[in-house]
């Protein structure tokens, strides 16, 4: 009874899922890719290229033992 149950389940889901892909005008693969552009305004720098930027750093110095 309980396989019974869970194997019309699993038809279920893929029926739906296969119509939705059907009816929804969309392939899964177009909407899977990310753009090309999605990629780099995450990387984007939000200071202007113009003005560059600041980094600040320390100079070490090594010591030189004889």
């Amino acid at each position: 009874m309980l396989f019974k149950f869970l194997f019309y389940t699993v038809l279920a889901y893929f029926i739906f899922r296969w119509l939705d892909r059907i009816f929804s005008g969309k392939r899964p693969a177009q909407s899977r890719k990310k753009t090309p552009d999605m990629g780099s305004r995450e990387k984007r720098s939000k200071v202007n290229k113009n003005v560059g930027e600041y980094i600040n750093y320390e100079e070490v110095k090594e010591d030189k033992k004889p």
